[in-house]
């Protein structure tokens, strides 16, 4: 009994092995505190479903979007004025055109004046036409001229009524290209800055209808153009709220909780197209809610890419993750007025 020696647990290597370490056992107790506290959260915790688009900024009146400035007659270039990005006033001279032949206006001022000479004899003609036939039917009606004769006169005032009709109509048509011919400077058709021009000069031709430059107007109206899957499209009603990020502006979104991001900018939907664009996705513009709000327009251009997240419905988290798994659609947030009409209805 002597011998034998008594020795506490740790002693034994076998028992050691199998205990496990106390920063195994604090994970583990830290583990089963975040469950609980992810199921409590489910429960509870609010989550803002979204719709997601991309798109880019342009300016809400389309006269105010980028727009091509065409050649109004044909000819050849000869004088440029604006050159890439040149910025232009109203009426401010953009090219000088002029016919490929120099004498086309001599030319036509003179076809003018002939014409006009023939109108003037064909409106002299038909008074003479007038007075004859009115003095055919006098003496026609008193029997002491044939019906022959009253037919004739009258064919002969028809036929320089249609005289004066025609040369009024050539008249017409070299006035205006008259008009043309002479419109030798294409101007600017609002205030804006010059995108694109088409190279060269004096050696270049035209037809009337070509492109010559490409105009970006300056506008102060922005809007954002998202394209929105069609299976959300249904949910969005004008006025809903937007959160836009735009290209170049860092931010941090939390599309669950849009109240705690960071460099995002709000929005309302304003349109949304009747149709879509041939792959599914619909067109919504999207308008600031307080224009003074999103960057100037120097810095904002037109052609930024920009995302965003339309506010849907509110949820718990909870629900929304078991709608996910289920492949089931958002809810839809009523348009303002819809409840009560509702009410009404079932009144």
């Amino acid at each position: 009994m002597n011998n034998l020696q008594f020795h506490s647990k740790d002693h034994y290597r076998s028992y050691r092995l199998t205990q496990v370490p106390d920063v195994i056992g604090l994970l583990a107790r830290g583990l089963v505190v975040f469950i609980l506290l992810w199921g409590v959260a489910l429960l509870f915790v609010p989550w803002q479903q979204t719709s997601l688009g991309f798109g880019r900024v342009l300016a809400y009146s389309p006269t105010e979007r980028q727009q091509s400035i065409d050649a109004p007659v044909e000819g050849r270039l000869v004088r440029w004025f604006v050159q890439e990005g040149s910025t232009v006033q109203k009426g401010d001279p953009i090219v000088e055109i002029t016919d490929n032949d120099p004498e086309i206006l001599n030319r036509l001022k003179s076809e003018r004046q002939a014409v006009e000479a023939r109108l003037g004899a064909a409106q002299m003609s038909l008074k003479v036409a007038k007075v004859n036939l009115d003095r055919q039917k006098s003496l026609f009606e008193k029997g002491l001229s044939s019906k022959r004769a009253f037919e004739l006169a009258t064919l002969e005032y028809a036929k320089f009524l249609t005289d004066e009709a025609n040369s009024k109509t050539e008249l017409v048509r070299l006035e205006t290209r008259l008009a043309r011919q002479t419109t030798q400077f294409v101007t600017a058709p609002r205030n804006g800055a010059i995108l694109r021009r088409i190279a060269g000069e004096a050696s270049v031709l035209v037809k009337s209808g070509d492109s010559l430059a490409i105009l970006v107007p300056d506008t102060s109206s922005r809007a954002v153009e998202l394209l929105i899957d069609g299976s959300d499209i249904s949910l969005i009603q004008p006025g809903q709220e937007v959160r836009l990020q735009f290209e170049g502006w860092p931010a941090i979104q939390f599309s669950g909780w849009p109240s705690i991001a960071v460099g995002t900018f709000t929005g309302q939907v304003s349109i949304i197209d009747a149709a879509d664009n041939g792959n599914g996705k619909f067109r919504v513009l999207v308008s600031p809610t307080i224009p003074e709000a999103w960057p100037s327009s120097s810095a904002l251009r037109q052609g930024v890419r920009a995302q965003g997240w339309v506010l849907l419905g509110r949820v718990k988290l909870g629900y929304e993750i078991w709608r996910r798994f289920n492949g089931f659609p958002a809810l839809r947030t009523p348009p303002p007025g819809e409840n009560e009409k509702q009410k009404k209805g079932k009144r």
